[in-house]
Protein backbone atom coordinates (compact mmCIF):
# COMPACT_ATOMS: atom_id res chain seq x y z
CA UNK A 1 0.00 0.00 0.00
CA UNK A 2 1.93 3.18 -0.97
CA UNK A 3 1.71 6.32 1.61
CA UNK A 4 -0.69 8.79 1.42
CA UNK A 5 0.85 12.17 1.45
CA UNK A 6 -1.33 12.63 4.92
CA UNK A 7 0.52 9.24 6.22
CA UNK A 8 4.12 10.42 5.22
CA UNK A 9 3.46 14.13 6.96
CA UNK A 10 2.07 11.94 9.79
CA UNK A 11 5.77 10.27 9.62
CA UNK A 12 7.76 12.99 9.24
CA UNK A 13 6.24 15.27 12.30
CA UNK A 14 6.16 11.76 14.28
CA UNK A 15 9.97 11.64 13.78
CA UNK A 16 10.79 15.27 14.52
CA UNK A 17 8.82 15.07 17.51
CA UNK A 18 11.30 12.14 18.54
CA UNK A 19 14.14 13.80 18.01
CA UNK A 20 12.92 17.04 19.76
CA UNK A 21 11.94 15.29 22.99
CA UNK A 22 15.76 12.71 22.66
CA UNK A 23 17.42 16.42 22.46
CA UNK A 24 15.40 17.62 25.63
CA UNK A 25 15.48 14.77 27.91
CA UNK A 26 19.34 14.89 26.91
CA UNK A 27 20.21 18.51 28.00
CA UNK A 28 17.84 18.02 31.15
CA UNK A 29 19.46 14.72 31.87
CA UNK A 30 22.79 16.48 31.81
CA UNK A 31 21.50 19.33 33.65
CA UNK A 32 20.83 17.18 36.53
CA UNK A 33 24.33 15.62 36.45
CA UNK A 34 26.01 19.51 36.60
CA UNK A 35 25.72 22.06 38.73
CA UNK A 36 24.25 25.71 37.91
CA UNK A 37 25.95 27.57 36.10
CA UNK A 38 28.71 24.80 35.34
CA UNK A 39 31.01 26.43 32.36
CA UNK A 40 34.98 25.70 31.11
CA UNK A 41 37.15 27.96 31.91
CA UNK A 42 40.72 26.32 31.00
CA UNK A 43 39.96 22.51 28.95
CA UNK A 44 40.68 20.51 31.60
CA UNK A 45 42.33 22.78 34.11
CA UNK A 46 39.78 25.35 35.63
CA UNK A 47 36.38 25.06 35.72
CA UNK A 48 33.04 26.82 37.55
CA UNK A 49 29.71 26.18 38.68
CA UNK A 50 27.26 27.17 41.24
CA UNK A 51 26.48 25.13 44.21
CA UNK A 52 28.00 21.45 43.85
CA UNK A 53 25.79 18.64 45.48
CA UNK A 54 27.20 14.99 46.00
CA UNK A 55 25.24 13.81 43.31
CA UNK A 56 27.12 15.82 41.29
CA UNK A 57 30.83 14.80 42.02
CA UNK A 58 31.11 11.34 40.49
CA UNK A 59 30.21 13.12 37.31
CA UNK A 60 32.53 15.73 37.23
CA UNK A 61 35.22 13.63 37.84
CA UNK A 62 34.24 11.11 35.35
CA UNK A 63 33.45 13.84 32.35
CA UNK A 64 36.12 16.16 33.35
CA UNK A 65 38.49 14.50 35.35
CA UNK A 66 38.15 17.37 38.19
CA UNK A 67 40.12 16.06 40.86
CA UNK A 68 39.53 19.71 43.32
CA UNK A 69 37.28 21.32 44.68
CA UNK A 70 37.67 25.20 45.75
CA UNK A 71 34.19 26.08 47.97
CA UNK A 72 33.78 29.45 48.34
CA UNK A 73 30.17 28.73 50.76
CA UNK A 74 30.33 28.58 54.61
CA UNK A 75 31.55 25.33 55.47
CA UNK A 76 29.43 24.82 58.54
CA UNK A 77 26.14 24.50 56.30
CA UNK A 78 24.69 21.15 56.07
CA UNK A 79 25.22 21.27 51.92
CA UNK A 80 28.86 22.11 52.17
CA UNK A 81 29.49 19.80 55.02
CA UNK A 82 27.79 17.05 52.61
CA UNK A 83 29.69 18.11 49.55
CA UNK A 84 33.30 17.67 51.68
CA UNK A 85 32.31 14.27 52.83
CA UNK A 86 31.10 12.79 49.65
CA UNK A 87 34.34 14.76 47.46
CA UNK A 88 36.68 13.04 50.56
CA UNK A 89 35.43 10.06 50.05
CA UNK A 90 35.55 10.08 46.10
CA UNK A 91 39.59 10.65 46.94
CA UNK A 92 38.69 14.45 45.55
CA UNK A 93 41.11 17.13 47.47
CA UNK A 94 38.27 19.94 48.89
CA UNK A 95 39.77 23.46 49.66
CA UNK A 96 36.89 25.85 51.43
CA UNK A 97 37.60 30.07 51.25
CA UNK A 98 34.23 31.29 52.58
CA UNK A 99 33.43 34.56 50.82
CA UNK A 100 30.80 36.97 51.50
CA UNK A 101 27.14 36.33 49.17
CA UNK A 102 27.81 39.83 47.57
CA UNK A 103 31.41 38.67 46.54
CA UNK A 104 33.32 41.09 49.08
CA UNK A 105 36.90 39.75 50.41
CA UNK A 106 39.93 40.80 51.95
CA UNK A 107 43.60 41.05 50.23
CA UNK A 108 44.13 37.89 52.52
CA UNK A 109 41.55 35.86 50.90
CA UNK A 110 41.90 36.85 47.13
CA UNK A 111 45.76 36.10 48.06
CA UNK A 112 44.68 32.28 48.93
CA UNK A 113 42.60 31.82 46.48
CA UNK A 114 44.99 32.94 43.62
CA UNK A 115 47.44 30.58 45.38
CA UNK A 116 45.40 27.63 44.78
CA UNK A 117 44.52 28.63 41.19
CA UNK A 118 48.51 29.38 40.28
CA UNK A 119 49.54 25.82 41.84
CA UNK A 120 51.13 23.70 38.98
CA UNK A 121 50.80 20.66 40.77
CA UNK A 122 47.38 20.70 40.96
CA UNK A 123 45.03 18.42 39.02
CA UNK A 124 42.00 19.79 37.32
CA UNK A 125 40.10 21.76 39.69
CA UNK A 126 36.51 23.18 40.13
CA UNK A 127 35.54 26.78 41.80
CA UNK A 128 32.33 27.14 43.15
CA UNK A 129 29.69 29.57 45.64
CA UNK A 130 25.99 28.90 45.63
CA UNK A 131 25.13 30.63 42.12
CA UNK A 132 28.29 30.35 40.08
CA UNK A 133 27.69 34.14 39.78
CA UNK A 134 29.50 36.82 42.54
CA UNK A 135 32.28 34.88 44.13
CA UNK A 136 32.81 32.34 42.03
CA UNK A 137 32.78 34.96 39.48
CA UNK A 138 35.57 36.61 41.22
CA UNK A 139 37.70 33.82 41.95
CA UNK A 140 38.12 33.26 38.15
CA UNK A 141 38.65 37.25 37.44
CA UNK A 142 41.41 36.86 39.66
CA UNK A 143 42.83 33.96 37.89
CA UNK A 144 41.77 35.42 34.31
CA UNK A 145 43.89 38.67 35.50
CA UNK A 146 46.84 37.60 37.00
CA UNK A 147 47.66 34.59 34.75
CA UNK A 148 45.81 34.88 31.46
CA UNK A 149 46.55 38.74 31.30
CA UNK A 150 42.94 39.75 30.90
CA UNK A 151 41.48 43.23 31.39
CA UNK A 152 39.04 44.37 33.88
CA UNK A 153 36.81 44.79 31.09
CA UNK A 154 37.16 41.29 29.86
CA UNK A 155 36.34 40.14 33.37
CA UNK A 156 33.90 42.08 34.09
CA UNK A 157 31.99 41.43 30.81
CA UNK A 158 32.37 37.76 31.60
CA UNK A 159 30.95 38.23 35.11
CA UNK A 160 27.51 40.04 32.74
CA UNK A 161 27.47 36.87 31.03
CA UNK A 162 26.63 34.68 34.20
CA UNK A 163 24.24 37.13 35.78
CA UNK A 164 26.25 39.71 37.26
CA UNK A 165 24.02 42.29 38.47
CA UNK A 166 26.68 44.94 39.16
CA UNK A 167 24.46 46.38 42.09
CA UNK A 168 25.04 49.04 44.53
CA UNK A 169 26.37 46.21 47.36
CA UNK A 170 28.95 44.73 44.96
CA UNK A 171 31.03 47.36 45.33
CA UNK A 172 34.07 45.77 47.34
CA UNK A 173 33.89 43.18 44.35
CA UNK A 174 34.52 46.13 41.58
CA UNK A 175 37.37 47.37 44.09
CA UNK A 176 38.45 44.48 44.86
CA UNK A 177 39.01 43.19 41.13
CA UNK A 178 39.91 46.87 40.32
CA UNK A 179 43.22 46.90 42.43
CA UNK A 180 43.86 42.94 40.84
CA UNK A 181 43.92 44.44 37.52
CA UNK A 182 46.55 47.29 38.36
CA UNK A 183 48.36 45.08 40.24
CA UNK A 184 48.45 42.33 37.46
CA UNK A 185 49.55 45.06 35.37
CA UNK A 186 52.22 46.41 37.44
CA UNK A 187 53.55 42.76 37.53
CA UNK A 188 53.76 42.66 33.66
CA UNK A 189 55.22 45.58 33.26
CA UNK A 190 58.32 45.08 35.77
CA UNK A 191 62.05 44.74 34.28
CA UNK A 192 63.11 41.25 34.51
CA UNK A 193 66.39 41.20 36.06
CA UNK A 194 69.30 39.78 33.81
CA UNK A 195 71.89 37.72 35.71
CA UNK A 196 75.18 37.73 34.10
CA UNK A 197 76.73 34.32 33.07
CA UNK A 198 80.34 34.02 34.86
CA UNK A 199 83.01 34.13 31.51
Amino acid sequence: MKPTPTRRLWVFVALITFAATGATVAVWGRARMEPRRFDVVVEGKLYRSGLVRPAHLEHLQHQYGIRRIISLLNPATPESRAEEQAARRLGFEWHNIPLRGNGASTPEERCRILTLLRDPDAGPTLVHCAAGTNRTGLAIGLYRLHVQGWTLEAVMAEMRRFDFENAPHHQNLRDALAAEAAAAAANRELPTTRVATPP
